[in-house]
């Protein structure tokens, strides 16, 4: 049960992204590299290698693009695999050319023409272009859609010709720190709310205490690291139960599922838990930090050893709208 939290606070970075990604442990996925995009930008991104597509689950090119994928969790296990993988969503329309509204409206794959939505499981896709506004410094907005729900935007800082830029949830639209997991964006399960306060509360603290760039990062991961998973339920043999706890905590202790080795698959092991930590600082001029914590990457847990990735690049800015 993956989360994300972005705010547009801080007066020095008009973007900062916190996102965890919990999965199984055994599922093979690449680290965060660049692969190429055209003769002139890349695309920064891990990758999933457990389906054919090797899609992923956040990513951001050179050029300022930006796309992270929340899978949206089923009622039941009947939807929870689907015929495409969501995975090559954040890809498509990172390698896309076209504007942020035309993709949405014309989402098309790779020898597929235009795609019915359906076909794949649930999911949310927050993305956009990290256009900085030379007057304000402050991005314009993201967008996000659903195949399960609405679409909108969000972390907005502009109205478009005194008009609503947001015509379901204006609210969700104007708040300037936002938070989603695997429900509903309009509809956050509690560690959202949890992960939306204690972002909220480190901005703060960033006026008040001056916190350095390394200091805010460390505070980032610190909030990604909370774990409020109920120790009761960790200790249970039901792994349904574990799993509806998953709403509940911004981190994920590594949980057994109690799945024997020998009914395993490549993508399904033993262990499920938070396995990637990422924070993506944009500051005023464009440079974008990308901070990246590989923690599990196998059942072998006792001997699994976590690593730390950091990317750094400036994306180009307009001079104007």
């Amino acid at each position: 049960m993956c989360i994300l939290v972005a705010t547009t606070k801080h007066p020095d970075y008009p973007l900062i992204l916190l996102s965890n990604r919990d999965e199984y442990f055994k599922r093979p996925t690449r680290p965060a590299h660049f692969r190429p995009l055209d003769s002139s930008s890349k695309i920064l991104s891990p990758a999933d290698l457990g389906r054919s597509e090797n899609g992923t689950w956040i990513g951001i090119t050179t050029t300022g693009k930006i796309a992270v994928l929340l899978n949206y969790r089923e009622d039941d296990n009947k939807n929870s695999f689907s015929e495409i993988s969501r995975g090559i969503l954040p890809l498509e329309y990172l390698c896309g050319k076209s504007s942020d509204d035309d993709w949405f409206h014309h989402i098309k794959l790779p020898n597929e023409g235009k795609i019915d939505l359906s076909r794949i499981g649930g999911f949310s896709l927050v993305f956009g272009k990290l256009n900085i506004d030379p007057g304000t410094t402050k991005i314009d907005h993201l967008n996000i859609i659903s195949n399960r729900g609405d679409h909108g935007k969000i972390l907005g800082t502009n109205q478009v010709h005194g008009e609503p830029c947001n015509d379901l949830h204006d609210d969700i639209y104007s708040k300037k720190t936002f938070g989603i997991s695997n429900s509903l964006y309009y509809n956050p399960w509690r560690k959202v709310k949890l992960g939306e306060d204690m972002v909220d509360e480190l901005m703060e603290r960033t006026t008040t205490e001056s916190l350095s760039k390394h200091e805010l990062i460390e505070e980032c991961f610190k909030i990604l690291s909370t774990d409020t998973y109920n120790r009761e339920i960790y200790q249970c043999n039901d792994f349904d139960i574990k799993f509806k706890e998953l709403r509940n905590s911004i981190f994920i202790p590594p949980l057994d599922t109690g799945k024997p080795e020998q009914d395993s698959s490549k993508t399904v092991g033993r262990y499920y838990g938070t396995r990637t930590q990422t924070v993506i600082i944009l500051d005023k001029h464009g440079t974008i930090d990308y901070f990246e914590r590989n923690l599990h990457n196998s059942d072998d847990i006792e001997t699994d050893r976590s690593f730390n990735q950091h990317f750094s690049f400036k994306v180009p800015q307009p001079s104007r709208y």
